[in-house]
């Protein structure tokens, strides 16, 4: 057959195999339409020779590569031709599988034949599965060399080493921010798909969102795992596939028998790139399966204990079996069905309790980093703890099953300050009492030092009797140790406890014993912490004006040992009852400055706190729509977070809003509190810093750049109000309100209405 025809007869057959590849009924690809248009853009670059789609096992790289050869077809004189390397092995492989695909049988060698039979007509070659083959990369830069019409179109699992070569890494696909975004994640829509081809009736309800969710979150997004476990319905429903998911690698087989031997189970699919690797390269990814939600470099060295760790991170990362994660320093990540399979190698190793001890000594001096004493880590330091928090929970389960108690006592007491901080106490109270019921605990201060901070989380909680429990065993158990100085903080933690239920006459006298020892002992931090409790339970137990000087004495402690976070705190506590008793400035005073020092603190109780201060602020200055939205915000942190609060302080909240519901008229109460128990951060923060910023109102003019209507309608915006109400107070159209808004925010050179209303306050632009 002629050249010429040769290359016409196979235009038309890549024509047909993308037409019949069209009509097959292959299901459409979900979630990659940016993908697809980004790589049919590459490929139509002129500069563009090799695009190399990278990702792990299973993750969807034929079908993308399939989905662009289809549709790039028409675009290439001799179309578009795919080439499956995967059942190939051995070197020298890829132009010999091109010339089979061409059906090009000249003599001579391939490239020689390949370059007569293409010469310079456009061509896209799809080289499918190249990473098990040794060396490739010859081959492609001889191609491109002898083929200038020639586009190449490779799927990788690993990195291919050619100048220019221009990169797509193929991420798993996106999961749900929350359950109700379910229905816009890909990673949802592929699993509902699936589920629908072995069950026609199945779809996304209000009753199975959050199990469907969960399932995609196990299982990390990836395409693969998705589909095999969208066919496990068949056996199981919902909640029990979720269960199955526990041990991932068992349950994700049969899949169909017309994939590629790789993809019909997620165990076969990570063991073909685990088998690409060196001895030492499988040693360090096996030692990955120890961590749990990621790890930083130098934890993967600690517990390697290997030089060359941070190389073969690389090499593994290049492999596609690790990927960079979000967090600071640096992090890195296995997706779970990968994680799985390393946990699965590491199981059966002879090393897997050496690498155990060393994940969990390294995650103990991690958590041993935090100063206990200031119980407020930085910002910083509190998302480190976060995002490890997963590492450090299993390493505190490893010490407790190893009996090793000394070692999860001070692995739990580095992790008090977070658990205090983040919100949801009683899962960090119900770690300390695993760790305090070890047989071989060791009784000691650090044990007494525990019992009182298990008090202080299950008060947070709501556990008051085993608050006060804990808080008697750790005053009991320094006593015996003959620790003064141990004795007088338990003094002050079960005074605390009491005063959190309300008993002040009891826990007074507590206080004021905790308070002359430790001047005694001349702890000033200590002094400051319990003038701050003296001051705060004399003024909720009624006696305002004898909690004045103890305040006074914590602020005078607090800048002596320039300690921000106390001052952060007592000015607080100071401005509620300031402005609970009607003395303004000094309450706008101490809040602005609570607010100055602590807007950053990552503390759930400080925030909430602030808001609920930032509320009767705004209150007492007029704003009473402000102030509702900022009273809920601050109910709804509280209740997401689990967190409960001394008697006194709910009494202080329900005070607050009786107040200010009997200031509204209801249907306008209802909004703005619905407004802020909906509200993100953004937006309460802008409350926030409106209802500290902010004078009582008054007369004063704003700028003559507005007009007498644009000012009535400000006025409306400002006390939260919508289009709609705004128009039915002053008599116009919703229609002429938005006209008016989007003339103000042009004139003042503002983004929003949030914006417009934070400046109409400011100004104290007044109905």
């Amino acid at each position: 057959m002629p050249l010429a025809l040769a290359r016409y007869v196979h235009w038309v057959m890549s024509v047909l195999r993308g037409a019949d590849q069209a009509a097959s009924g292959q299901p459409a690809l979900v979630g990659r339409d940016y993908e697809l248009v980004l790589a049919q853009e590459l490929l139509m670059r002129p500069q563009v020779r090799v695009l190399v789609v990278r990702g792990p096992g299973g993750v969807g790289k034929t079908r993308l590569a399939r989905e662009v050869q289809a549709r790039l077809n028409p675009n290439f004189d001799l179309g578009a031709v795919f080439v499956n390397l995967a059942p190939l092995s051995g070197e020298d492989q890829v132009l010999p599988a091109i010339c089979r695909a061409l059906d090009v049988r000249d003599a001579g060698s391939p490239l020689d034949a390949l370059s007569r039979a293409v010469g310079e007509q456009g061509l896209l070659l799809v080289l499918d599965n190249l990473e098990h083959l040794p060396n490739p990369e010859g081959d492609i830069v001889a191609l491109c060399a002898r083929l200038p019409g020639v586009r190449l179109l490779v799927t990788s699992r690993r990195v291919l080493r050619v100048r220019q070569i221009h990169e797509l890494p193929l991420a798993p696909l996106a999961l749900p921010l929350h359950p109700e975004g379910a229905a816009s994640s890909a990673a949802v829509q592929l699993f509902v798909q699936r589920a629908q081809e072995v069950e026609p009736d199945f779809s996304l309800t209000p009753d199975n969102t959050a199990l469907v969710t969960a399932v995609c979150r196990a299982l990390d997004g990836l395409p693969l795992a998705l589909e095999l476990a969208a066919a496990r319905l068949r056996t199981v429903d919902l909640t029990g596939l979720l269960g199955w998911l526990e041990t991932p690698l068992e349950v994700l087989d049969g899949g169909p028998l017309d994939d590629a031997p790789r993809s019909r189970s997620l165990r076969d699919a990570v063991r073909w790139s685990y088998d690409l690797l060196t001895p030492g390269e499988q040693a360090v990814f096996t030692a990955c399966g120890v961590f749990v939600g990621g790890f930083t470099l130098d934890a993967l060295e600690a517990v390697t204990a290997r030089p060359d760790a941070r190389a073969t991170l690389i090499a593994l990362v290049e492999h596609s079996l690790i990927q960079r994660a979000e967090g600071t320093p640096p992090r890195w990540q296995l997706l779970e069905p990968v994680r799985e399979f390393a946990a699965e190698i590491l199981r059966a190793s002879p090393d897997a309790a050496l690498l155990a001890g060393r994940h969990a000594r390294f995650y103990l001096e991690l958590a041993e980093e935090t100063d206990a004493l200031e119980m407020r880590p930085s910002p910083e330091r509190m998302a480190r703890l976060a995002t490890d928090e997963p590492n450090l929970l299993a390493a505190l389960e490893y010490f407790m099953a190893s009996s090793q108690a000394m070692r999860a006592q001070a692995l739990a007491y580095g992790l008090v300050p977070f658990w205090f901080g983040r919100g949801h106490p009683a899962q960090g109270m119900l770690h300390l009492q695993r760790v305090l019921d070890m047989q071989d605990s060791v009784p000691g201060t650090q044990r007494a030092n525990l019992y009182g901070n298990a008090a202080g989380l299950a008060s947070r909680a709501g556990f008051s009797e085993q608050a006060e429990r804990w808080a008697r065993m750790s005053l009991a158990l320094y006593r015996d140790l003959n620790d003064s100085a141990g004795e007088a903080d338990a003094l002050a933690t079960l005074a605390d406890m009491l005063s959190t239920q309300g008993n002040h006459a009891e826990a007074i006298p507590l206080i004021q014993q905790a308070l002359a020892r430790l001047e005694a002992l001349g702890n000033l931090t200590g002094q400051g912490v319990v003038s701050h409790n003296l001051a705060a339970t004399l003024s909720q137990s009624g006696q305002y004006r004898a909690s004045m000087p103890f305040f006074e004495q914590a602020l005078k402690l607090w800048h002596q040992l320039e300690h921000p976070i106390g001052e952060a705190y007592t000015r607080g506590v100071r401005a509620v009852q300031h402005l609970r008793h009607h003395e303004l400035d000094a309450g706008r005073i101490d809040a602005r400055r609570a607010w100055q020092l602590g807007r950053d603190f990552q503390d759930v109780i400080f925030r909430e706190a602030l808001l609920f201060i930032a509320g009767l602020l705004a209150a007492r200055l007029g704003h009473q729509l402000v102030g509702v939205r900022l009273a809920a915000a601050s109910e709804a942190l509280r209740t997401r977070a689990s967190v409960h609060l001394p008697r006194a302080c709910y009494r202080e909240r329900d005070e607050l809003i009786a107040e200010l519901r009997a200031a509204l008229p209801p249907a306008d109460f209802a909004a703005a509190w619905e407004q802020g128990t909906q509200a993100g951060p953004e937006a309460v923060t802008a409350d926030l810093d409106c209802a500290m910023q902010t004078e009582a109102q008054s007369a004063v003019s704003p700028p003559d750049a507005l007009t007498p209507r644009e000012l009535e309608v400000l006025a409306g915006v400002a006390q939260g109000h919508s289009d709609k109400r705004v128009a039915q107070t002053l008599g116009i159209s919703p229609g002429t309100v938005g006209k008016h808004v989007a003339n103000m925010l042009g004139k003042l050179e503002l983004h929003n209405r949030v914006e417009l209303a934070r400046w109409a306050l400011e100004r104290h632009v007044t109905p």
